[in-house]
């Protein structure tokens, strides 16, 4: 069996583990700003790290598979960057920053990220969201 025949169990794990991974990211972000103790216990934080692992090995076998070229392909690249920008901001939001009032603009601006990372992905375009709502031609 070639790695092609099972493309489409590899791009569907890639999209739920997505979903799963920001929907927890955002749970655990409301909680925090809550003041919460839950989201950042052992077990969340251990579900979200095997998530996250989860989700980076789909989209290792998804390049490998399309034989795509992360850094020669511009939606690759821009997805790539937001994916750093993300994670810098998910730390903020969640532990690093020092306020409430930054760690609440931290997560807005991880959940933008991740937003527009989902958008890069549907379109295959750099500019993602903004060709979906048709401010770029």
């Amino acid at each position: 069996m070639a790695l092609a025949d099972v493309y489409p169990l590899i791009k569907a794990s890639h999209i739920g583990l997505a979903m799963l991974s920001g929907g927890l990211f955002a749970c655990r972000g409301v909680g925090v700003l809550l003041g919460a103790s839950l989201p950042m216990s052992t077990p969340v934080r251990r579900a979200s790290q095997v998530i996250d692992t989860a989700l980076l090995a789909a989209a290792l076998l998804l390049l490998a598979t399309l034989q795509l070229n992360p850094f020669a392909t511009p939606w690759l690249q821009a997805k790539l960057g937001l994916l750093v920008a993300y994670i810098v901001f998910g730390t903020l939001a969640l532990k690093r920053a020092p306020s409430r009032a930054g760690k609440a603009l931290a997560f807005m601006a991880a959940l933008t990220c991740f937003l527009m990372m989902i958008a890069i992905a549907r379109t295959h375009d750099p500019l993602g969201f903004l060709r979906i709502v048709g401010l770029a031609y």
